[in-house]
C-alpha cells in the first residue's frame, strides 16, 4: 500500500494515513513535553552578589568584623576591605566612585563636602552619611619633665605626627593652624601612634600629636615607664576652630584617664562616621544601617570603638544622610 505525506504539526512532514498521523502527533507531543520538563528541572543559578568596597584606615579588627557581619546577614552583597592611610583618602575615593562605603572623621568629611580637601579642591557632593560612630579626641603629649606647657611652646621642636593622608594628621594641621603655626614651625616626624610613644620616651622627639577614641593604649603603656603629660587645647582655641569646623567639639580629659595627670585637661575632638556614596540604593543602605545597630551589642562586647557608639546620636552627621539611613532612623523613632 502506498501513502502520501503532508506538512503537519510544527512544520513536521506527516503521513496522509489518519492513524499514522495520530501516532506521529503523539510522538511529537511527548518529545515537546520532555523538552519543556527538562527546561523546568534545570536549576536556576543564583545571581552574582553585588561587589562593594569599604575604605578604612582605622580600627581594623572592628571594621573586618563589621564587614563579615554585613556579608553574612544581607543577601546579595559581598563587601571587601580596602585599607587606606586614613579618612582624607576615603572621602575622595568615595566621591569619585572608587569605593562604596568608608570610615572617616567629621572635620575632614565636612570640609570635603563643603569645598573639597587636599588635592581635590571641589565640593564632594556624592558623599552621604550612614551613622556617627565614635568620638576621637586630640592629644598633645610631652614627657612630664618637658618645659612645654602650651602648643606654642613646640615651635622649633621635634613633633611626632601620625602619617600623612590620615584624618588625624589633617586634624593636627588644623590644630597647629589655630595656634598660627604649621609644619614649617616644627620638625615633623610622621609615624603611627604606637611608634611615636617609644620615640617620645627615648627623647628622640619632643612631643606627639595624636587623635584617638579615648586615651591611646600606647600612651598608657609608655606612661608606666616614662611619665607623660598632656598639653591642653584651650577653650578659646576650640572656639576658633569651631568657627570653620563646626562639628568639632570641646571635651575634658578627666584626671583618672592617665595615671599621674593632675587636674582636668581641655582638648577638642571629632566624630568618626560610616559614610557611603550617594548612588547606593535606598534599600541597601537601609539594610546596612539596620544591621549595624542589630549587631552593635555583640560588637561592643569585643571592641572599645563599638562601646563608644551612641545609637541615639548616630543620625547627627555633618553632611546629608543617605535616604536609606534616614528611613531607618525615622522608623526607629516611630517604634520608640
Amino acid at each position: 500500500m502506498t501513502y502520501s505525506v503532508h506538512r503537519g504539526l510544527a512544520g513536521v512532514w506527516l503521513p496522509s494515513d489518519p492513524r499514522r498521523r495520530l501516532l506521529a502527533r503523539a510522538a511529537a507531543a511527548v518529545c515537546l513535553a520532555a523538552t519543556v520538563a527538562s527546561c523546568e528541572q534545570r536549576p536556576t543559578l543564583p545571581p552574582l552578589p553585588q561587589a562593594l568596597t569599604l575604605w578604612s584606615g582605622i580600627a581594623p579588627a572592628f571594621t573586618r568584623d563589621l564587614i563579615g557581619r554585613f556579608n553574612q546577614a544581607i543577601p546579595g552583597i559581598q563587601i571587601r576591605l580596602q585599607t587606606t592611610p586614613g579618612g582624607v583618602v576615603v572621602v575622595s575615593a568615595l566621591d569619585r566612585g572608587e569605593g562604596d562605603l568608608g570610615l572617616t572623621q567629621s572635620d575632614a568629611l565636612y570640609l570635603a563636602y563643603r569645598r573639597g580637601i587636599e588635592g581635590n579642591r571641589y565640593p564632594h557632593r556624592n558623599l552621604r552619611g550612614i551613622a556617627v560612630l565614635w568620638f576621637s579626641q586630640y592629644y598633645v603629649v610631652v614627657r612630664r619633665d618637658s618645659p612645654a606647657t602650651r602648643v606654642e611652646d613646640l615651635r622649633g621642636k621635634r613633633v611626632g605626627v601620625i602619617p600623612r593622608g590620615t584624618s588625624g594628621e589633617f586634624s593636627m594641621r588644623i590644630l597647629l593652624g589655630a595656634h598660627n603655626m604649621d609644619y614649617t614651625d616644627v620638625e615633623p616626624w610622621f609615624h603611627s601612634t604606637n611608634a611615636l610613644m617609644p620615640l617620645l620616651a627615648r627623647g628622640e622627639i619632643d612631643a606627639a600629636l595624636v587623635v584617638y577614641p579615648g586615651v591611646p593604649p600606647a600612651l598608657i603603656a609608655t606612661n608606666k615607664t616614662t611619665p607623660l603629660r598632656l598639653i591642653p587645647v584651650t577653650r578659646s582655641v576650640t572656639n576658633r576652630l569651631r568657627s570653620e569646623y563646626p562639628f568639632l567639639r570641646p571635651v575634658v580629659i578627666a584626671p583618672d584617664q592617665l595615671a599621674g595627670q593632675v587636674g582636668e585637661v581641655e582638648t577638642v575632638g571629632a566624630d568618626w562616621l560610616l559614610v557611603c556614596r550617594s548612588q547606593l540604593s535606598e534599600s541597601l543602605v537601609y539594610d546596612l544601617t539596620r544591621q549595624l545597630f542589630e549587631d552593635l551589642p555583640a560588637l561592643a562586647e569585643k571592641y572599645y570603638e563599638a562601646r563608644a557608639i551612641d545609637p541615639y546620636q548616630a543620625a547627627a552627621a555633618p553632611i546629608p544622610l543617605h535616604p536609606g539611613a534616614a528611613r531607618y532612623y525615622r522608623e526607629r523613632e516611630i517604634l520608640r
